[in-house]
């Protein structure tokens, strides 16, 4: 008999940020395990091309999709004040007031579900479980966090039992903090007796890595697995893999933090490019020009050589799966000093096929994942990061683009379907 579970989750499909795809993953595999997911999530009803685009929302009507692999609930989102001056006047106006009104409702949402903006999500839930006690397992994916207070509550009310599921550390994260002012410490000493209280409920902790889920489970002592994000294989199925840029290609992906060193890249790639002698090449950025402030940072950087790099908007997922197969490397900047930290976009490289450079590397858990794929290297120093794009600037020179097989079972045991076989293992060992 199949098995029935809600999934909550504020980010789904056709939202197009990163945090969408870990449960739309899992929402397309767990039939494979005789297990239907229903997926409880905000409505999407505007396609985001800026920051402010996801506080935007014209649809006040549920909308009810249904698939062979799952079903979907899209609720109303209202957007709170803070979100309608953001939308309205971006982030160069009203600061002061946006930032009150964010530690304000960062506070109160502890206390009152009328300061959520996607309340519905739960008080939707709670009427579902009220009509239909056949659900045997709750899942709820953070963040925002706020909304493992739902899995709280409802399972105080209909004593349904919970998984957690952590993208990226709440209070226990070691990089949040950075460049953060007071509010910031204040709401996290708050947040913090709140997730203990919150999570101390929940029969399972998941997490992106082993690492987060072992400090939550200090702090909540609950029990913590990791389940990684995973790619999915079938996404590269039409990209063709032999269809290479025509210069020599460095691509990194998505947005940067002030806490990534990519200082040690830019150098290396600037000595790389004095001492070869019209060299033919360009690091592409793609998705930085999203963010104002880490565009800066790098044009900063690399000022004198304009001619060797390039940024782009946020673009299609395809379109960003299409340029990291056509790149020659793809290039991750890992944190230096932190464990645990793991950006999705490391998985769609390891099933691009395209080589990976990690520098400087974590020595925890992306080196971990880049040793088992065996899709690249990573290095720790200017001198070996110019070493290694002259190695392999002589390669594009030759004609020869070093790529990896993706159907090699290292590299399979990262995909999202291999990750969903774990969650499905969670889900019926808490319905025994």
């Amino acid at each position: 008999m199949m098995k029935k579970v809600i999934i909550l989750s504020y980010s789904f499909p056709p939202c197009s940020l990163t945090a969408a795809q870990r449960v739309f993953g899992w929402a397309q595999y767990l039939k494979q395990d005789n297990i239907y997911p229903t997926i409880i999530t905000r409505n999407w009803d505007v396609e985001i091309k800026n920051p402010q685009d996801a506080y935007k929302t014209f649809t006040s009507e549920i909308k009810y999709v249904k698939h062979e692999e799952y079903e979907v609930y899209y609720l109303p989102y209202k957007p709170s004040w803070r979100d309608k001056i953001y939308v309205r006047y971006g982030d160069t106006k009203f600061i002061l007031a946006r930032k009150a009104l964010t530690f304000l409702g960062i506070f109160f949402q502890n206390w009152s579900l009328y300061a959520v903006p996607y309340r519905s999500m739960y008080t939707f839930t709670r009427q579902l479980l009220k009509k239909n006690n056949s659900y045997e397992a709750l899942i709820i994916s953070g963040n925002p966090f706020i909304q493992f207070r739902f899995g709280y509550l409802l399972a105080k009310k209909f004593g349904i039992k919970w998984i957690a599921d952590y993208r990226d550390a709440w209070t226990t994260s070691k990089i949040n903090g950075i460049n953060r002012g007071i509010s910031f410490k204040v709401n996290n000493f708050i947040e913090r007796f709140f997730e203990k209280k919150w999570v101390k409920s929940a029969s399972l902790v998941t997490a992106s890595s082993q690492p987060i889920a072992d400090e939550i489970t200090k702090l909540t002592g609950v029990h913590g697995k990791a389940l990684y994000n995973g790619f999915i294989k079938e996404d590269f199925d039409f990209i063709n893999p032999t269809n290479t840029f025509e210069l020599f290609t460095i691509t990194y992906v998505g947005t940067l933090y002030y806490g990534q060193q990519i200082e040690m890249f830019c150098e290396a790639y600037k000595k790389f490019i004095d001492n070869n002698l019209n060299v033919k090449s360009i690091l592409l950025f793609v998705g930085l020009a999203f963010n104002e402030n880490q565009k800066s940072r790098v044009i900063a950087l690399l000022s004198g050589y304009e001619n060797y790099y390039s940024f782009t908007n946020r673009i299609s997922r395809n379109e960003t799966l299409e340029i990291e197969v056509r790149s020659h490397v793809l290039l991750y900047v890992a944190w230096k000093g932190f464990e645990g930290i793991i950006a999705s976009k490391i998985y769609e490289y390891i099933a691009s096929g395209s080589f990976i450079l990690i520098t400087p590397s974590d020595n925890g858990s992306i080196e971990e994942i880049l040793q088992r794929s065996g899709c690249g290297t990573s290095t720790n120093t200017v001198e070996e990061t110019y070493s290694f794009l002259n190695n392999f600037y002589k390669k594009y020179l030759d004609g020869e683009k070093v790529t990896n097989n993706t159907s090699n079972i290292r590299v399979l045991g990262f995909s999202r379907e291999n990750q969903v076989k774990k969650l499905s293992e969670f889900i019926n060992e808490l319905s025994k």
